[in-house]
């Protein structure tokens, strides 16, 4: 395959994630298939990238105007518009699913269900209550360049975290019920996983190495929990926890990141 063939059959799968899982324009000239779009999940961290500089610019752009705690809401509100609140609607199926179902078939009819119930509300009220103050403090413990770097990080190492869940579990919806998930839940090859991992160095190179490995260590830590989980509840994955897992990890690198600032280990 010629070089020029090959950048724009790469090109073409990058702007068929970026349409995928967020609300950025792409060129017309893209083409979407199954194919396409089993393929595209060696772009996931690279659709972080965009996000989180959006987030990260948003928030250190407008705390001299309008001071941390609304540029922090802010950037929430944005980062939402531009993703189409995608993950948060996945870990809000998530709440409903695990808290009101009991068997694999009750959770997953629960979660198909475009409602929003009691444990949905309060779970994403209180997964974004916890986003907003935790970058709220990092804003006001970091510089603006490390804050920057920091949410560039967890957008982008969160949705590489979503590709190993994609790689290890198997995808349980019965083939024939329609799912936005079903198409990018194929023949994942080591090769994607790889590709994808190189989209975190450039954020991970970018940020202090003791934060890198608090990062790092929340990183796997919840995703092998959350995978243990998951297979245990339903024996694989679904397109929300994949949502719910971007959610958590984002969250969860805030988190450890905020408590090793408190303990001075930065």
């Amino acid at each position: 395959m010629k070089a020029s063939s090959r950048l724009k059959q790469e090109l073409n799968l990058f702007f068929n994630a970026l349409s995928f899982f967020s609300r950025v324009p792409v060129p017309a000239w893209v083409e979407y298939s199954a194919t396409s779009l089993s393929h595209c999940v060696r772009y996931f961290p690279l659709v972080g990238w965009f996000i989180g500089l959006l987030s990260g610019l948003v928030i250190i752009g407008l705390m001299p105007v309008f001071g941390a705690p609304l540029a922090v809401l802010l950037s929430m509100v944005i980062s939402c518009w531009a993703t189409g609140a995608f993950h948060e609607d996945g870990f809000a199926d998530c709440c409903d699913g695990f808290g009101g179902g009991y068997s694999p078939e009750q959770i997953l009819m629960i979660m198909k269900d475009s409602r929003l119930g009691t444990y949905g509300v309060l779970g994403l009220c209180c997964m974004l209550a916890i986003k907003f103050t935790a970058l709220l403090g990092l804003s006001q413990s970091f510089s603006a360049v490390n804050l920057l770097f920091t949410v560039f990080l967890a957008h982008t190492l969160s949705r590489f975290s979503a590709v190993l869940l994609v790689w290890r579990l198997n995808y349980i919806r019965e083939p024939s019920e329609p799912s936005k998930a079903k198409a990018v839940a194929q023949n994942l090859a080591i090769k994607d996983v790889l590709l994808a991992s190189v989209w975190v160095v450039v954020p991970a190179l970018m940020i202090q190495l003791n934060a890198l490995l608090v990062a790092l260590v929340s990183t796997i830590v919840i995703t092998i929990l959350w995978a243990r989980y998951l297979k245990l509840k339903l024996g694989g994955y679904t397109g929300d926890t994949l949502g719910a897992q971007q959610q958590l990890n984002e969250v969860g690198i805030y988190l450890s990141i905020t408590v090793a600032a408190n303990l001075a280990w930065l």
